[in-house]
């Protein structure tokens, strides 16, 4: 899997990456924290903190990633976000009709062969992972569960808390049902889970239910830690609102390690920027003061970046696989956050969601390096366009993809200035493959990371320091060119 790292952002000065930096930054150290994200082949630590040198250009952000080659795991915790409002009974159906189509991709759930890879040696690890290298779904140990984007009505899979396999009314915090490469029946079991009804409250918010969800996966010691964090981190003010009989209703489901992917499907946008508290009045204020002099950044984006700030800040950083609709027009080419280009089959907006909403989803999955894809689609062969449902076949297979594809790499935690990229490892400068034949790093693109190969494969124990200029800052990622 991917070697889990802490990012840091120091704030330097404009251009790409100055090489004589690397003796300055090679000699900063800090503290082992927790394993961290994404984890295969690799503990993070990171450095703690924000230099400020003057520029307060987005475009100066220098991020660091560090990474530790200690060991591997291949964990997942995968949280199913299913709108439950009154529109979404066709949609439910689909998902259930092809989750199998999902699962498959990563998941060998016709066999009880065991998938957790455990080893008490270096030579133990090494058998394991070139096993799992040549059969990766095998050893994919995935746990995954299910709550709904209603936060208004209190209930067994509402308010971020996860479903049990009970009815979606009764108590609030009941015992969550977790599949994992052990339950006897998967399928089964995930096809009630996804029934959530079409009962659920209107004002759909499925980037918010996700954040009260991991709030309520947390243990102990990060509640008795919550109240040290400043008054204006986006965690201390989101889980603040948690109340204190629901802070372990899904304790356990979040493990520590593991990747952490949020699969949100709903068939209107995301109502969580309506909100009239989160973020504070404050932040939106300063915010929109911060870019005035920018046409093209809004309230939306001061939002949006407000939102995701709080899933970069969590134990395991978030990534976004979501489906939703469009509003992009039809044949019209969009800029997305990987410096690609993409062209979705829309607009298919049934609801008459706001450009907003929909970002929320669309920009959530871009910018985390994950998955978007539309709901809808339009047809235009031989007839007027129109909107049909999605192929929820394809959609969810690739979905599943994407997370057996978070097993390669060293996964940076943004997008990088490619020519900006220096590597170090152990304190010594490792260079690009394409300048040194024998072993050097290469950067995967469809992945966002970095590959190691021949002589400058890290050795065991090794500490890998990546740094970097972000390619974009987030109001040039919004895949957009109407202001708000």
């Amino acid at each position: 899997m991917v070697p889990a790292r802490t990012p840091t952002i120091h704030r330097l000065w404009s251009g790409g990456l100055p090489h004589p930096l690397l003796n300055e930054v090679t000699g900063m150290r800090s503290p082992r924290p927790r394993t961290g994200l994404l984890g295969a082949l690799a503990l993070a630590t990171g450095i703690v903190g924000v230099v400020h040198l003057g520029s307060c250009n987005p475009y100066d952000l220098l991020v660091h990633d560090r990474f530790e080659q200690a060991g591997f795991n291949s964990d997942v915790d995968i949280l199913w976000v299913i709108d439950s409002s009154n529109s979404m009974s066709e949609i439910q159906e689909q998902i259930r009709a092809n989750f199998e189509e999902f699962i498959s991709a990563f998941a060998n759930v016709d066999t009880e062969e065991g998938q957790e890879l455990n080893y008490d040696s270096i030579t133990d690890a090494t058998v394991a992972f070139t096993e799992f290298l040549q059969n990766q779904e095998r050893f994919l140990n995935y746990q995954m569960a299910v709550t709904t984007t209603d936060i208004e009505n209190p209930g067994n899979g509402n308010q971020g808390n996860l479903r049990s396999l009970s009815g979606i009314g009764g108590n609030n915090c009941m015992t969550p049902e977790i599949l994992t490469p052990e339950t006897e029946d998967v399928l089964g079991d995930f096809t009630s889970l996804a029934d959530v009804g079409v009962a659920g409250g209107g004002n759909e918010t499925g980037l918010l239910s996700a954040a009260y969800a991991l709030c309520k996966s947390m243990d102990a010691e990060f509640w008795d830690s919550l109240g040290n964090r400043p008054d204006t981190d986006p965690i201390k003010v989101i889980c603040g609102n948690v109340p204190e009989d629901e802070r372990f209703c899904n304790e356990g489901f979040v493990r520590d390690g593991a990747a952490t992917v949020v699969v949100v499907v709903s068939d209107e946008g995301d109502d969580t920027y309506r909100s009239g508290s989160l973020p504070p009045p404050q932040f939106i204020t300063d915010c929109v003061l911060e870019h005035n002099d920018d046409p093209f950044f809004g309230e939306c984006d001061c939002r949006l970046a407000w939102m995701l700030d709080f899933f970069d800040g969590m134990e395991q950083p978030v990534v976004f696989a979501t489906i939703g609709p469009t509003y992009q027009t039809l044949d019209t080419d969009v800029a997305w956050c990987d410096d690609s280009v993409i062209n979705f089959p829309g607009p298919c907006n049934p609801f008459g969601s706001d450009v907003c909403g929909l970002d929320f989803y669309q920009q959530a999955a871009c910018l985390s390096g994950g998955l978007f894809s539309p709901i809808q689609v339009t047809t235009t062969d031989n007839e007027p366009s129109s909107c049909v449902l999605s192929d929820f076949e394809e959609s969810l297979r690739n979905i599943g993809a994407l997370i057996s594809n978070l097993a390669r790499g060293w996964r940076l935690s943004t997008i990088p200035d490619e020519d900006s990229i220096a590597v170090i490892v152990d304190g010594q400068v490792v260079p690009n493959l394409a300048d040194s034949p024998s072993g050097g790093w290469r950067y995967l693109p469809q992945d966002r990371a970095i590959a190691f190969s021949g002589e400058a494969l890290p050795s065991f124990n090794a500490q890998v320091d990546i740094f970097y200029y972000p390619l974009h800052d987030r109001r040039s990622q919004v895949g957009r060119d109407l202001p708000f």
